[in-house]
């Protein structure tokens, strides 16, 4: 076996320079800059376009999939077909930073490690990089020549329900993995992911004296900021004055009034705090909104305790809902919160659907289902990877885990999420701040050189 830690410090620098240079790409998905061959808006087309650029000057054959994501492939052998999926958008920046979110600022922790703080640098561009510079570490030792064949897949629409990927192997035909993985969850390995249902919960309604509200980025992210429009309420002033949570601007006629909370990762909604529910309780306490009052504590708890959609299961633990995305309109008469729910192996999640619409007294309307995940622990895939995790880190007690999140390995067949997150390195996604230390980046180089090598000489 080659030596890939030895070989990968070859191409650390390399790659520290490409992800600064990539996480300046501010690619969020923007309906207002759709077009030919940019069907996710002009930022996600400036990433992928740099992914295909950096392809070229390394020597990979180019795709570029209509705009929908960038293919690098390479080799010619007759062996297994590897395939890396990684993504290239984000999601959109909220709360407060500390650094400029798209700058690729390398700072210090408290202990003087390196740390790259940017949105994407954790999810899922870090990861994406080291992918990138582990096959051209291959590619330049001749590993690839006369063996087996590998093909990166950067995607344009992960965040928002991966129809790149559905583009590329339905629209485009393009042929399946013998092996793969996704760089876009944790080390060592994640074996089973929860089936997710994306929806929203809709209502036509009078919320007098509300005029509108327009809270959250992302559906599945928890709503960390919701913007009230209210007329001018002196007393609503006075009454929530002291509450740090509430911040109030007088417009004239009318004020604005805006709820704080905490946003954390979709799959996680425990982990933060969500400035819609919170604000829907203060609303309806003040005003005496019955709907709003009924939704807040429906929805308080992110497991579904509200109306009897909490269910366990024993390989993938508990559901989760997520409502990341609040909408208002007074001379519409319609609100609209989205809905992010994910379950596990034991759960009902159509008969949790009817739950949750009967007790919050709305439509709830589903767009989108992601099947359960499952691979074998024993399989050839989850061992060669586990394998080299192994090898890489000396880290031999450490199991392959099963998340709530959903990754490209739903819609990739014969794929597993392998990294690039390492234990107690939770890299912030979805939240301020973001951030990847350059000494995980480098180091997931030779795993997943190691890994990629080690996949393709699996004898079919």
């Amino acid at each position: 076996m080659p030596n890939f830690k030895k070989l990968a410090k070859n191409y650390e620098e390399l790659a520290v320079k490409a992800l600064q240079e990539f996480v300046r790409k501010k690619s969020v998905y923007d309906e207002s800059t759709i077009a030919e061959g940019a069907p996710y808006g002009a930022g996600v087309k400036s990433a992928l376009d740099f992914v295909a650029a950096i392809g070229k000057e390394y020597g990979f054959h180019v795709d570029t999939c209509d705009g929908y994501a960038t293919e690098l492939s390479f080799g010619n052998g007759n062996g297994p077909l590897v395939g890396v999926y990684a993504h290239a958008d984000v999601v959109p920046v909220s709360g407060t930073w500390k650094e400029e979110p798209f700058s690729g600022k390398i700072v210090k922790d408290a202990k003087g490690k390196e740390m790259m703080i940017s949105r994407g640098s954790s999810d899922d561009k870090g990861p994406l990089i080291a992918a990138l510079m582990a096959i051209k570490l291959l590619k330049d030792q001749g590993m690839l020549d006369d063996s087996f064949r590998v093909r990166l897949v950067a995607g344009g629409d992960e965040e928002r329900g991966s129809s790149c990927l559905e583009h590329y192997f339905h629209a485009m035909k393009k042929a399946p993995s013998d092996y793969g993985f996704t760089p876009d969850a944790d080390f060592p390995l994640i074996y089973a992911e929860k089936g997710i249902y994306h929806g929203s919960l809709n209502k036509v309604i009078d919320l007098k004296p509300i005029i509108a509200i327009d809270g959250g980025v992302v559906s599945n992210a928890v709503c960390d900021r919701m913007l009230v429009t209210l007329p001018m309420d002196k007393k609503f002033i006075l009454a929530n004055k002291e509450n740090k949570n509430i911040e109030i601007t007088s417009l004239g006629e009318v004020m604005l009034v805006a709820f704080k909370g905490k946003t954390s990762h979709g799959s996680m909604p425990e982990k933060g705090e969500s400035a819609a529910i919170f604000g829907f309780k203060v609303l309806s306490e003040f005003y005496k909104i019955p709907f709003l009052d009924n939704l807040a504590k429906v929805l308080a708890n992110p497991f579904g305790e509200g109306f009897g959609g909490n269910e366990t299961s024993k390989e993938l633990g508990a559901n989760t809902y997520n409502y990341g995305i609040v909408k208002y309109e007074n001379r519409k008469n319609s609100f609209y919160l989205s809905l992010d729910f994910r379950f596990g192996e034991e759960a009902h999640p159509d008969e949790c659907v009817q739950k949750l619409a009967k007790a919050a007294d709305v439509e709830v309307k589903v767009s989108s289902k992601a099947e359960l995940l499952f691979m074998p622990k024993k399989s050839p895939l989850v061992a060669t990877l586990m394998k080299s995790y192994k090898h890489m880190t000396h880290r031999l007690f450490d199991k392959p885990a099963a998340i709530g999140g959903g990754t490209y390995a739903k819609e990739a067949k014969n794929c597993v999420a392998y990294g690039g997150v390492f234990p107690s390195r939770p890299g912030d996604i979805h939240s301020p701040n973001e951030y990847i230390y350059l000494d995980d980046l480098k180091h997931s180089i030779a795993i997943y050189a190691d890994a990629i090598y080690s996949l393709g000489h699996i004898k079919k």
